[in-house]
């Protein structure tokens, strides 16, 4: 099945219990096409093979009150890697068809 990129890794942070939280600036604008929360299915291309994962857009807020909050990926894992600087992140056709993007 096509996928789509959906970001490539900019930082990542790690939340014990949680997954990793993915943040890429450049990439927060296609992140916004989702309703928070949305539950997606992704594919972590790494250097050994595709991983296949579950993830949720999620809000991030840093800095000041009255900054507009960051949309992230939180990949539900604890099978993912620390992800170096450059990965990407595909989101497959099915799910973007879920939600209209």
């Amino acid at each position: 099945m096509p996928h789509q990129l959906l970001l490539v890794v900019e930082t990542t942070l790690h939340l014990p219990g949680l997954g990793l939280l993915v943040m890429s600036s450049p990439h927060e604008a296609g992140l916004r096409r989702f309703p928070l929360h949305a539950n997606l299915e992704v594919e972590v291309r790494l250097a050994e093979g595709p991983l296949t994962v579950p993830a949720s857009v999620e809000e991030l807020q840093r800095g000041l009150d009255g900054e507009r909050p960051e949309y992230v990926l939180l990949l539900e894992s604890d099978a993912v890697p620390e992800l170096p600087t450059g990965t990407e992140i595909w989101l497959s056709e099915e799910w973007a068809g879920i939600y209209g993007v």
